[in-house]
């Protein structure tokens, strides 16, 4: 289907917006600029720009600062460059967690961290979950697929036991959506249950997996605070959670109707399954919750369209990381170099190019430096419900994050192209610098929905996210592989840092994509629309 949507595309292209080369200045962007703001954004001294620490403040300053000297305005709140998100901040005690499995008079005594690891709670510190043990594959109900995982069972009182993911056979777009926390998690508490325990999807290499996840559970856990004084987005009725090592799904489904072979076989197969599992499970687990406080920031490039100057094209990156924690090879602090100070870097670029070389802008384009995108797209859901700039007036989102610029790339990925008309400006975008636009090689990883640009969509605004591609202009360099092998070794790692063989110059290819992409929609005649019969159109496109 995005094959045949970007030949579509392609034939299109004379019909699209006239060239803006000239106009949009991005003949200015500079590799050396970029180069700057990486180095000092995922520099020790700021130790890891953890959401919320002093770190990400002085990363939101320099922000702040760069763009003030660009010469746009201040658009967070009260006429300031910020915008406070209150949060509440959640640390699993993982060693104060335990769980039994009890059949038949007899008690199997989980190990932690080897059998499971407990998941973070935000309604409760202390929690005690117990109940009998119902299956429900993926836990999806999809009517317009004519699939449920759900049939014929009742949840109420019960813990659900599910894979992580969707269907395989699903079509992208639904894939993605079915695969979100938030979805998964409205349709458990709405049918009563009372705990889940998640299990490794079976796509996924699982002993891999699993060793990075114990590695990673000392991350606290964060969610935006509403106006009533209470997280969102925490289903308070689902009390508790586990998620199981292929060594505790084993034990979970010993004496089971099905064996975790034939289960995984049949999700595979996305065929819905459910089933009860014998025993009662209890579990234990123990959060330790504070209330904080992190910035987003924002500026404007004000439009000078007397009509179209009240629309505005946001351009987006994350620029929190994780922080410090536990060492590797003696380094603690997870620099995140690629993971977003590059993303940001591009946006700041963006920026100051279009504010000093661009010329005439009908629409304001609003750049934000975003908090707590590690969270769970905390600080873009923030915006999203209580934006700065008039929320009417907010045609695009074109987000930028984590571009793994390990070599020069013959293409791009446009994320969320096939769903709106930006894909019309981002391919004429990429066809300025030469690069062909393809499609996901990857699309079981449903990025779409994993970056700032799904909170947008959420939203109900056509949203964008330009990354690199996977062809390599180096003669036996495998582009696929330089992407595949930095997230196996170093996303979400200390050695994401400015050590890693960083090609500034394709960056500065890349925010020169954005510049074009930005000034486009801008300039455009009119506003961005779905695509007719889209699902996240059609889902989400009527959002206030």
């Amino acid at each position: 289907m995005m094959r045949r949507f970007l030949c579509a595309l392609a034939l299109a292209l004379a019909a699209c917006l006239p060239s803006a080369e000239a106009a949009d200045g991005a003949r200015a962007v500079s590799a050396d600029e970029i180069r700057g703001h990486v180095w000092f954004l995922s520099d020790d001294a700021l130790e890891g720009r953890a959401t919320a620490s002093r770190g990400h403040e002085l990363a939101a300053a320099y922000v702040a600062s760069q763009l003030a000297s660009y010469g746009l305005k201040p658009a967070g709140t009260g006429g300031s460059w910020y915008q406070a998100v209150p949060l509440l901040e959640s640390a699993s005690v993982i060693a104060a967690a335990s769980a039994r499995l009890e059949r038949d008079g007899q008690v199997t005594e989980l190990v932690n961290t080897d059998d499971f690891l407990p998941r973070i709670g935000f309604a409760e510190s202390d929690v005690t979950v117990s109940g009998r043990l119902t299956f429900v594959g993926y836990g999806v109900h999809a009517p317009e697929l004519n699939y449920d995982d759900y049939a014929g069972v009742d949840l109420k009182g019960r813990i659900a036991v599910i894979l992580n993911g969707a269907p395989p056979a699903f079509p992208v777009d639904q894939r993605a959506y079915y695969s979100s926390a938030i979805a998964k998690g409205s349709e458990l508490s709405a049918r009563g249950a009372i705990g889940v325990v998640t299990l490794g999807a079976p796509v996924e290499d699982q002993a891999a997996t699993w060793e990075r996840r114990v590695q990673q559970s000392w991350i606290p856990g964060m969610r935006w605070v509403g106006a009533d004084g209470k997280p969102v987005n925490t289903f308070p009725e689902l009390r508790g959670g586990l998620l199981l090592s292929p060594q505790g799904a084993k034990k979970l489904f010993a004496g089971a109707p099905r064996t975790l072979e034939q289960v995984f076989v049949e999700a595979q197969l996305s065929r819905a399954q459910a089933f009860e599992l014998p025993g009662t499970l209890t579990f234990t687990e123990k959060s330790v919750m504070t209330p904080r406080s992190s910035m987003n920031v924002v500026g404007v490039l004000p439009g000078d369209d007397p009509k179209l100057a009240a629309e505005s094209v946001v351009v987006s990156a994350h620029l929190d990381h994780l922080g410090k924690g536990p060492a590797v090879n003696g380094d603690s602090i997870y620099n995140g170099a690629l993971d977003n100070a590059s993303g940001v870097a591009l946006m700041l670029e963006s920026a100051r190019v279009l504010a000093r070389h661009a010329g005439k802008i009908r629409r304001s384009i609003v750049f934000i430096a975003l908090t707590g995108e590690e969270k769970g797209l905390l600080g873009s859901d923030y915006f999203v419900h209580f934006p700065t700039v008039p929320r009417a007036g907010i045609v695009a989102d074109i987000n930028i994050d984590m571009p793994v610029a390990l070599s020069k790339f013959a293409d791009v990925v446009a994320f969320g192209a096939e769903h709106s008309t930006l894909g019309r400006f981002a391919l004429a975008a990429a066809s300025e610098e030469r690069l062909r636009l393809s499609p996901d090689l990857m699309p079981e990883e449903v990025r779409f929905i994993r970056s700032d640009q799904y909170s947008f969509v959420r939203g109900g605004i056509p949203a964008i996210l330009i990354d690199v591609g996977s062809q390599s202009e180096y003669r036996g360099v495998d582009g696929f592989e330089v992407v595949a092998g930095f997230r196996r070794s170093h996303y979400h790692m200390p050695s994401d840092d400015r050590s890693q063989p960083i090609d500034y110059e394709f960056l500065a290819t890349l925010a020169r994509v954005n510049v074009h992409l930005a000034y486009a929609i801008a300039n455009g005649r009119t506003r961005p629309q779905w695509n007719g019969g889209d699902f996240f159109g059609k889902r989400f496109g009527a959002a206030p």
